[in-house]
């Protein structure tokens, strides 16, 4: 095992913790996958003139452990966890800033609306904003005695 072999390991154990949540056969499967790549292209290089630059030149190339991790679990929907990114985190909260907005303005006008016609009513279902008629008097006439 030569000095560029831990950076190979690190590297694979760094995918193998963003798999996390993806079935134990698969990880194992896409990790034994990422190694023998890694060893072919190693395999390339001329005998005693690899160097570093050359096996983190190969990793890059594969691309970012969590990039990685994330093309995997596209492959397998199954096992990707739901995850909301930063930008449809802000997203979402502006769709929820504007939904609270739009509540809170119906209900003002709803209030609104309400009072000018309570205004406009009376306040007692007559309409007209002055004071409420006062009702009619009722005239009882005497009934006539039998007397």
């Amino acid at each position: 095992m030569n000095t560029y072999d831990d950076l190979v390991n690190d590297y694979l154990h760094a995918v193998e913790q963003a798999l996390a949540g993806v079935p134990a056969n698969r990880r194992a499967e896409l990790l034994a996958d990422l190694s023998e790549h890694i060893s072919a292209k190693r395999a390339e290089i001329a005998p005693g003139e690899e160097t570093e630059v050359e096996v983190r030149s190969i990793l890059e190339l594969l691309g970012d452990p969590d990039e990685v991790a994330a093309e995997a679990r596209l492959d397998d929907p199954h096992s990707a966890p739901i995850l909301i990114e930063p930008k449809k985190k802000s997203a979402a909260l502006i769709w929820v800033i504007i939904t609270i907005a739009a509540v809170a303005s119906l209900c003002v006008v709803v209030g609104v609306l309400g009072a000018a016609f309570l205004a406009f009513r009376g306040g007692d279902g007559t309409s007209g904003g002055g004071p409420a008629p006062l009702p009619e008097a009722s005239v009882i006439a005497p009934t006539p005695s039998s007397s």
